[in-house]
């Protein structure tokens, strides 16, 4: 059997250095916007998206999103943001990932669980029969400490996004070898984060399948944000991409006449591309 071709590299692109500095302009508002890989934030963007996958539905009022139009609402004013329905179907094998990790100790598996379970609960929709059980054998229990993952998990997603983010509208690689010098977008995010390159290097090899979940338009999320600037209203289609399990159905696509509307958006990224 003949084996599967690499995909060709694309050949590295020489910034001038007026767009490194534009570059590295958009690398760090988008970590302004991603609270400066701040723990609470990625954790924040973590249960928005795994619960997105689990329910297909997006609560409006989410601290992650707050968080977001708080960010926008400072260099743009007001900012409203709408959910497109995504296709509101109870994910049964995330679900049953996610018991199984909470069951092992995962503490942000078992946060998600019961915030579903009341979220439904509150809104008198009948809860699933897994996640039921679940809820309920966790009542009958004592508390008990539960491990917590490791901080940098969240960090290194927030990291890879970034990455992904600026290859893309800079058209980069999305890495380099030691003997080029030309910059990637490993690069430009360790320059705005004055990290270590290899850091983020390591960061976007081990959440890099988030680009090709993008590719294929596979998003835990869309939503239309509308902001005001300059007397002007201006919407833009956000697209949440998935940091959780892969497993998750995606959202129904936006249809053509929205997509002619709004302007394209990448991640929570203000800048269109």
């Amino acid at each position: 059997m003949p084996k599967p071709r690499k995909k060709a590299r694309k050949k590295a692109r020489k910034l001038d250095a007026a767009t490194e500095q534009q570059a590295i302009a958009s690398a760090q508002w988008l970590i302004e916007l991603r609270r400066g890989l701040a723990l609470e934030y990625s954790q924040d963007y973590w249960r928005f998206s795994t619960k997105a996958e689990l329910r297909g539905a997006v609560e409006t009022d989410e601290r992650f999103l707050q968080g977001i139009k708080d960010v926008l609402g400072k260099k743009h004013g007001e900012v409203s943001v709408g959910f497109i329905p995504g296709p509101m179907k109870w994910n049964e094998k995330l679900a049953a990932k996610l018991i199984a990790d909470a069951k092992q100790g995962n503490a942000d598996a078992d946060h998600v669980l019961r915030e579903v379970a009341a979220e439904l609960l509150t809104k008198r929709i009948p809860v699933p029969n897994e996640l039921a059980d679940y809820v309920a054998a966790y009542l009958q229990q004592p508390k008990s400490s539960k491990k917590q993952s490791h901080k940098t998990d969240y960090r290194d997603w927030m990291l890879a996004l970034t990455v992904d983010d600026v290859a893309r509208h800079f058209k980069l690689n999305h890495t380099r070898n030691d003997a080029t010098e030309e910059h990637c977008g490993c690069s430009i995010v360790a320059d705005a984060t004055e990290l270590h390159e290899k850091t983020v290097q390591n960061a976007w090899h081990r959440y890099q399948g988030i680009a090709d979940q993008r590719t294929a338009t596979n998003y835990a999320a869309q939503a239309i944000a509308s902001v005001t600037a300059d007397g002007a209203q201006r919407h833009y289609l956000v697209r949440f991409p998935r940091v959780g399990y892969a497993m998750a159905q995606a959202p129904s696509c936006q249809s053509r006449s929205q997509r002619h509307e709004t302007k394209k958006m990448i991640g929570s990224e203000i800048v269109a591309r």
